[in-house]
This record gives structure tokens, sequence and C-alpha cells, in this order.
């Protein structure tokens, strides 16, 4: 009987009878993609195992393995110690110097910025190296989290040359590079970047939402304006969200 009462179960959500559905693994999956296509948005959490057990009528290692292909699939995801959630926007990305909100905006996502840290404070050997002034000269350290749709996407850490951008504090902290050309008459013209594979330590997994150690790319960046350093910044985004492409060309005279 109790076998009975799950097939209906399942039977009346998948809309056909029980004699004919698919495995319970195959029918749970089924339910789940139909509800997140039309009840859930990204970053919504989904049901939890107990709730879709009792609602179901089925074991909880048919829901943990239904859950299991669609975080393999990349539909849902886990956040350690949180639950299971729709999966955020992904976003394919080419190595090229443009603002992170235009990145986004070209790829039909909203942008938002999250200013968790702005001081000035001392250039140490580093920095100093990096944006071509004396250490121990002034520079504005700016730590942000970059989102898209509500997902977040980057954790980012910049350092600027104090001299070059007075009163940076006081501007808009967002779009950074508008704020250069708009209010200081710097435009950024090229940069130097290199990408790293890293795991992410627990204050980046907090701020990124992540489990940590989880993996990230980490991209390094010089940016100029002509000949001028204007940037040093590390920007770290979830690997799960971020892929970047590369354009690859030979090198040096074709082999025969």
């Amino acid at each position: 009987m109790a076998q009975e009462r799950r097939s209906v179960a399942l039977s009346e959500h998948y809309g056909r009878p029980a004699s004919v559905t698919p495995t319970k693994r195959a029918q749970v999956r089924t339910i789940l993609e139909h509800e997140i296509s039309t009840e859930l948005s990204p970053g919504d959490a989904i049901p939890s195992e107990r709730a879709l057990v009792t609602r179901l009528g089925v074991s909880r290692v048919t829901v943990r393995q239904a859950i299991a292909d669609l975080v393999e699939g990349g539909v849902l995801e886990r956040v350690h110690g949180k639950g299971t959630y729709v999966t955020g926007p992904q976003v394919d990305s080419r190595l090229h110097l443009t603002s992170f909100s235009r990145e986004m905006r070209d790829r039909g996502l909203l942008p938002a910025t999250v200013v968790l840290s702005a001081r000035e404070e001392v250039a140490d050997d580093e920095v100093a190296y990096a944006l071509r002034i004396r250490p121990g000269r002034k520079v504005v350290r700016v730590e942000r989290l970059r989102t898209a749709d509500g997902t977040p996407m980057a954790y980012e850490v910049g350092h600027y040359p104090s001299a070059l951008f007075p009163g940076l504090l006081d501007r808009e902290l967002g779009s950074l590079y508008d704020v250069f050309a708009a209010e200081y008459g710097v435009v950024v013209t090229s940069g130097e970047q290199t990408v790293r594979a890293e795991a992410a330590d627990a204050h980046q997994a907090r701020t990124l939402g992540i489990a940590k150690r989880a993996p990230m790319l980490v991209q390094e960046r010089v940016t100029y304006a002509g000949d001028r350093v204007v940037e040093l910044a590390t920007s770290a985004y979830r690997a799960d969200r971020y892929r970047i492409h590369m354009a690859i060309t030979p090198r040096g005279p074709r082999e025969s």
C-alpha cells in the first residue's frame, strides 16, 4: 500500500500513469526542473530534502540522487552549510580591457557593486612597484564585491595613486573607470593581466557565498592611461560562474 501511494504521488506530479513512468529518480529530477523553470529564480533555494521526501513520497536517497544530477548538470549548486540553490548567471569572458559593469550589461545581466571598504593608506613595496610610485606614498585601497543579477561573481581589491585621484574617496566607487574619465579626465587605454587558479580563503568564501577552498580564477591587472599606471587590481572570480576565452595564433615561423 505504501508503495502504491508513492507511485500515485509521483504520477500526479509527472502527469502520466504510474505504469509507464520512468524511474523515480528521473521523475523527481523532472519535477524539480519544472519548478526551477517556472517558479524559481537564480539564487532561490529549493525545498529541503525532507520536504521533498514528504511531498513526493519517495526515499531520501532518491531525492539526493535527483538533486545530485541537477548539481552535476549545473542547474543547481550546493552552498556549504546553507542549502541547495538555483544556479545563477554564468559568464564567458574574453580577455579585454573593460569595466565589470559594462561587461555584464553586454551579456544582458544587471551588474551591481557593494563597496566593502575604501580607505587611504601607505603603499607597500609591492604596490608601489606596480604603480610606479615611491614606497610610502599614499594610495586609495578599494575592496568591492561585484554581482550580476544579484549573484556574487567577483571579489576585487584595487589600489589607485592618491596623487592622481585626489578626493576619490568622496566619489561613487561602483564603476571606477567611468569616474576616472568623468571626474579626472583619465581614460584607461591598456593593461597587463595575468590569470591563475586559486582556492578561496575564509574571507573570500564568505564574501562570495562559496565553500572555503572552492576554486577561483584570479586576475591580477595593471592598468594604464597612456604611459601612466592608474590601477593595480586583483579580482577573484568564482570558477563556477566565470570562464575565460582566448584566441590562439601561431608564434614564429611555421615548421615544415
